[in-house]
């Protein structure tokens, strides 16, 4: 019965910590040239120069890994932020 009940609390708080890792709204670069919609459920909408591309994404740690046809941007997360390639800075717009 022990062994249940512990089992039981390792699984609740994996999944309240697998809830907590998800990435939501919309990020944009200051000119407004490129945006990133995050649904939370691991989908993304890319916007760049007003072409619209569908794509994936994971989260790995700091890391958000968008993956679509064109292949793999790992962005890195921080406090409001995301940091690309190239210099690429987004900034979170809804709150």
């Amino acid at each position: 019965m022990q062994a249940k009940r512990q089992l039981f609390l390792v699984m609740t708080c994996a999944a309240l910590a697998a809830c907590g890792d998800e990435l939501s709204g919309t990020y944009a670069d200051d000119p407004g040239v490129t945006q990133y919609v995050f649904a939370g459920n691991g989908d993304v909408k890319i916007s760049v120069l007003g072409s619209e591309v569908s794509a994936e994404y994971r989260l790995d740690g700091d890391k958000v890994l968008v993956t679509s046809a064109q292949g793999t941007v790992v962005l890195t997360r921080r406090d409001e932020r995301l940091y690309g390639p190239m210099g690429l800075e987004l900034s979170r717009r809804d709150n």
